[in-house]
Parts: C-alpha cells; sequence; structure tokens
C-alpha cells in the first residue's frame, strides 16, 4: 500500500505543471463535457502508453531509455527523430515554465522589472535542476500535497457552481481546442523510469497501471478545482489565468504564485531528469553539460521573443508530446510480445497522435 501511494504521487507530480494555467480558459471556451471527454480518453491512452514502456524498461533492465531504444530499433533516422521529439519537445516545456514563471515572480514581487523577474525564475529552475540527481519521491509527495492544499483554498474561495452553470456543455467550434492543453497536462511519462525503480520486485502490471490512471486522475481531480475556482471568481478566463486575476486582492494573488511555483517545481525534477537521461545515458554526454544545456537553451529561446504560452503548451502537448507517445508504442512494439488485438489497438492510438500532431502543425505553424 505505501509503494502504491508513493508511485501515484510520483505519477501525480510528474503529471501536475505549468498546462494547469491554460485549462480554465480552455474548459471554458470548448466546454464542460467536451473537456472532460479529453481527460477521460487521454488519461486512459496515456496511462497504457506508460504501462507499455515500463514494460519495456523491464525487458531491457532499463540499460537503454527511450532515446536509445529508438537507436536500436530504427537506426540513425530513429534516433534523430526520438532526440527531436524527446529533447527538443521537453525543453520546449521549460520554455512554457519560464514564460509563465515570470509573472510568478511579478505577483510575489510587485515592481520587479521583467528581465528580473526572469532571471531570478530561471535561477530557482537552474537550481532545481542541478540538484535533480537521484529519487525525490519524499519532495513529490510534500509538493503535490501543498499544491492540493492551495488549489482547494482557490477552489472554496471561487463560486465553482456558478461557474460550472455558465459554462456551455460543449462548443463545436472549438472541438479540438483542448487536445494539445490537456495532453500536455496529463502527460506524464517522465514518470515511468522512477517507477520502474520504486517496483523493480514487484510484478504486478494491473496494480502499476491502476497506479498510473489515479496518479494521472489525482492531478485532473486537482485541475478542474483549480479551473472552477478560477472561473468562478472571474469574468473571463485569458490564455495563461494570471492576467485574468488583475483585480483579486494580493493575498489571492500570492496564492496563486505559489500553486504556479510549487506545480512547475515538482514536475521539473522528473522532467530535467529525462532530459539528462537521455543525453547522459544515450548521447554520452557529461552530466554537466546536460545540465547546462537544460538551464540555458529555455532561456536563450524566451529571451528570443517566443512567449506566447498557450501557443507554447499548444506545440508541446499536440506536436512534441504526440510525437513522444509514438516513439513510446513504436519501440514497445518492437520490445514486448504483443497480441494482434493488442497490436491493432496500439496502431489506433498511433493514428490518432499522428492526426493530433497534424491538427496542432496547421493551426500555430501554418496559420
Amino acid at each position: 500500500m505505501k509503494k502504491s501511494i508513493e508511485i501515484i504521487s510520483v505519477v501525480a507530480a510528474a503529471t501536475i505543471g505549468s498546462g494547469i494555467f491554460a485549462l480554465p480558459y480552455v474548459i471554458q471556451e470548448s466546454g464542460w463535457l467536451l473537456s472532460l471527454g479529453y481527460f477521460i480518453a487521454l488519461i486512459a491512452i496515456v496511462s497504457l502508453a506508460h504501462i507499455l514502456y515500463l514494460g519495456t524498461l523491464g525487458e531491457v533492465h532499463e540499460k537503454e531509455r527511450l532515446l536509445g531504444l529508438a537507436r536500436k530499433y530504427f537506426g540513425i533516422p530513429g534516433f534523430w527523430a526520438g532526440f527531436l521529439a524527446i529533447v527538443v519537445g521537453l525543453l520546449l516545456s521549460f520554455v512554457g515554465y519560464l514564460v509563465i514563471g515570470e509573472q510568478f515572480v511579478h505577483i510575489l514581487i510587485p515592481g520587479i522589472p521583467p528581465l528580473f523577474a526572469l532571471i531570478l525564475f530561471w535561477f530557482i529552475i537552474a537550481i532545481l535542476v542541478f540538484k535533480s540527481g537521484g529519487r525525490a519521491a519524499i519532495l513529490e509527495v510534500v509538493g503535490i500535497s501543498l499544491i492540493s492544499c492551495a488549489v482547494f483554498f482557490i477552489f472554496i474561495l471561487g463560486h465553482p457552481l456558478r461557474a460550472f452553470a455558465a459554462m456551455p456543455i460543449a462548443d463545436t467550434k472549438n472541438i479540438f481546442l483542448p487536445f494539445g492543453a490537456i495532453l500536455f497536462s496529463v502527460a506524464g511519462w517522465t514518470s515511468v523510469e522512477q517507477v520502474y525503480e520504486i517496483r523493480k520486485k514487484n510484478s504486478g502490471t494491473t496494480l502499476a497501471f491502476l497506479c498510473f490512471v489515479f496518479g494521472a486522475m489525482l492531478a485532473c481531480v486537482l485541475y478542474w478545482f483549480f479551473a472552477l475556482g478560477i472561473l468562478g471568481s472571474v469574468s473571463r478566463a485569458t490564455t495563461d489565468t494570471i492576467s485574468s486575476v488583475a483585480m483579486w486582492p494580493f493575498w489571492k494573488k500570492d496564492i496563486l504564485a505559489i500553486i504556479g511555483l510549487l506545480a512547475i517545481g515538482t514536475v521539473s525534477v522528473p522532467l530535467s531528469r529525462e532530459i539528462r537521461g537521455a543525453l547522459e545515458k544515450d548521447l554520452g554526454w557529461s552530466s554537466l553539460i546536460s545540465r547546462i544545456i537544460i538551464v540555458a537553451l529555455p532561456l536563450v529561446v524566451v529571451l528570443s521573443g517566443f512567449n506566447d504560452f498557450l501557443i507554447i503548451i499548444s506545440l508541446a502537448g499536440g506536436i512534441f508530446i504526440s510525437a513522444q507517445y509514438i516513439l513510446i508504442i513504436s519501440v514497445s512494439r518492437r520490445t514486448l510480445q504483443l497480441s494482434r488485438r493488442e497490436k491493432i489497438l496500439l496502431d489506433i492510438l498511433t493514428v490518432i497522435f499522428i492526426c493530433a500532431a497534424i491538427y496542432e502543425t496547421v493551426s500555430f505553424i501554418v496559420h
């Protein structure tokens, strides 16, 4: 039981991140039923992918990570496709963290110049990245507990029933809007390696699958509490939530900023661990170089002017995270002994992710 709680906490910590701040807008614009349908479907899909990747790690005894497996099975083209999906995609998540983290610093330290706020938050992220070695399950349990308390407080202070009643059931004009943001918010595959370490001597696949589901569900319950609390206390949610709460009292905005800092802090550790694993285990780079890349490149991107939060997480979710899950499915098919029915199911999931990536590409790049 204790081990299951630890796994659920690890999964939830790897799931909750800055995507929480795009969800009030997404749920408001697309409708509560449509958004709920996306959450249910994507939790089931990503949990299935997580258990596949867990089984794959078990088969190879964790000697190779996702990027190394892509090179093993698909050669040089597979390796570079995997590098783009995993390393670039996860670094893009850090870009999103910096964009919204700067606003949290503004809330907590009013009047601080924007560049100073960005550098201060970047320094916090850098500390987390450089201290991200080893397991941090206790830190993640504490982080999830604090986030839960703060989110529940926002929920209670809002008018959630009024927000729920005012939302449309489903807006067909925005039927595809939720995919990228919600996938970004429920994708916790970076927790799989740590789950593997926790349960090495436990062969219960069904229990592990349930832990993945419950971890994602815990994150989603917090997402909905947060979204309803926000929507019940503002006239209209904005794409990053923060600019829509300008009229809140300072103490309430401080709580919102603390939620953001805790969410980013808990998810940054497994995310940086996964990037480092790809760079160090699969590419053979030094630990120092990999950490410098993780903290330096996102800052350069933000300073170059790429700072639209909804676009960043939609691209990260719809394109890069979709590609990461396609990669997980592909290497799992090569590693595991699957039945014909299971292979057909995986083919269906692959088509879903491919269609999502194409849609996000057309929406945010072509247009």
